[in-house]
């Protein structure tokens, strides 16, 4: 997934006003929220697919259930959730402008 360039909101790209698909306030964003987590579990999944091929060649479940990230992983991984949260939960921050 492309990211945006630093410092600037998705709300700043687009011309108009937002589309409204439901009359509930709120129902557009959990929409928009859900089909962002279902995108996100999709390339996990597509990952694990492939991590489960490279099994067959020596990478086995056990092992990456074993496997203990350092240090540097963590911090990296700790980065890497705070960019998914912000892309899941964007649209929360954006529409209350």
């Amino acid at each position: 997934m492309p990211k945006k360039p630093p410092g600037t909101r998705l709300k700043d790209l687009t011309r108009g006003k937002q589309p409204r698909f439901f009359d509930v306030q709120g129902v557009d964003e959990l929409v928009s929220i859900t089909m962002g987590l279902a995108q996100e579990l999709w390339a996990v999944r597509e990952r694990l697919a492939a991590v489960e091929a490279l099994g067959k060649e020596g990478v086995s479940a056990a092992a990456v259930e074993a496997y203990e990230f350092s240090e540097e992983e963590r911090a990296a991984l700790g980065q890497e959730r705070k960019e998914f949260i912000e892309r899941i939960y964007f649209v929360l921050r954006e529409g209350g402008d």
